[in-house]
């Protein structure tokens, strides 16, 4: 009984030397032994479509680590899974002084509203260490992976006859490079090309890499006869994972134009001295919008002329449209055989439209029957007078 009291203060000493031998011998694992991280702590996704993060465990001590991981703050409906080759784990286990990689994959509900979600990622290793990893999610209706098609001025106004060029970029937001067919849904007798900057021709289909844009020219050339108003042409560019599109809108105000010619298409008209000589005339609207006020004037050869018109004024003509107009040319009543010319304009504000007319002038037959008449009555007369006094 005495021996085993002298041999207990023996016991309290030599437990305190190995619990201070432990102390001394292993090292003290604060939080800071174990570490998780991501090099994108904050991401944004797509309602309805997985987020992924590669989350990294560093050991830092000189012993090995059996961690416990798991996910907090996990919105309801959301499906939160931790995977280590391809399976859903709950421990990591990280070697002394290494480091040791697990995948979180976060499935958001299509329903999910847009938001910032906080949530966080935690490693414990009982007893030595433990570290926790703070997460956003950001939950967008657009997919940022979708591609884009832009052009700063969509929008372009010109004439009937002007060649209209939109300055337009298609990135590639994808982690990926992709091929893209472009496709332009024009009216018919529209001409659309694509040629990106710095090509030195058209082409059809780009690729473009992973993260860039490439920018591009579109021309747009509208037909000859086009019509006044707005047309839209959306633009299409199309590869296996996506479909980006960009609408331009044109707008032709209008192009001006008419002709002026005869019925027959000849240049030549008859007419008599003194008389009025109907000449069939047809005035055609050849714009894309309607003219207005169209007004007949002429230029005569002398001051003695006179050119009228059956309608010297029109209200308006459709555009495409025809007018027939009748011309009634007065010689000069002194002007002799001969031709003169003369020209017809047709106005309507800074339009105009000119023929140049032929006029071959045919002074009255009358006078030539007088002469004709005088002169078989002098040769009768001469005839009688040689008749009755020649026998003589």
């Amino acid at each position: 009984m005495k021996r085993t009291r002298k041999s207990a203060p023996l016991l309290i000493v030599l437990a305190a030397f190995f619990s201070l031998f432990l102390l001394t011998a292993l090292p003290v694992h604060a939080a800071g032994g174990l570490s998780i991280s991501t090099p994108f702590p904050g991401t944004t996704v797509t309602a309805g479509k997985t987020a992924s993060f590669s989350l990294t465990l560093d050991n830092a001590t000189a012993i090995p680590m059996n961690a416990a991981v798991s996910v907090s703050g996990v919105p309801d409906g959301w499906t939160a899974q931790l995977l280590g080759n391809s399976n859903q784990v709950s421990r990591v286990f990280v070697r002394a002084n290494n480091s040791a990689t697990v995948q979180l994959s976060i499935v958001i509900p299509p329903d999910a509203k847009e938001g910032d979600y906080n949530m966080e990622v935690t490693a414990n290793a009982e007893g030595i260490a433990s570290d926790t990893l703070a997460l956003t999610l950001t939950v967008s209706k657009k997919d940022v992976t979708q591609g884009s098609f832009t052009s700063q001025f969509p929008e372009l106004q010109g004439g009937a006859t002007t060649s209209f060029t939109f300055n337009a970029s298609l990135t590639n937001n994808g982690s990926e490079d992709r091929y893209y067919s472009l496709t332009a849904n024009a009216p018919d007798g529209w001409q659309v090309t694509f040629q990106p900057t710095g090509a030195s021709a058209s082409v059809a289909s780009m690729t473009i890499p992973a993260g860039q844009s490439q920018s591009l020219s579109i021309a747009v050339k509208p037909p000859a006869d086009v019509k006044a108003g707005d047309y839209k042409i959306p633009i299409t560019a199309v590869s296996t994972a996506e479909s980006a599109s960009l609408d331009l809108t044109v707008t032709i105000t209008g192009n001006y134009s008419m002709t002026l010619a005869t019925k027959d298409g000849t240049l030549n008209a008859s007419a008599q001295v003194g008389k009025k000589t109907p000449v069939s005339l047809v005035l055609t609207n050849t714009g894309s919008v309607d003219l207005t006020a169209v007004a007949l004037t002429s230029t005569t050869p002398t001051d003695g002329w006179a050119i009228s018109f059956d309608n010297a004024k029109i209200d308006s003509l459709a555009a495409g449209a025809s007018q027939d107009i009748v011309a009634y040319i007065q010689p000069d009543a002194k002007a002799v055989t001969g031709d003169y010319p003369a020209t017809i304009t047709a106005t309507a504000g800074s339009t105009k439209a000119n023929l140049d007319l032929r006029v071959a002038v045919k002074t009255s037959t009358m006078w030539g029957i007088i002469a004709v008449v005088i002169i078989v009555v002098l040769v009768g007369g001469l005839y009688l007078v040689f008749r009755k006094f020649g026998r003589r």
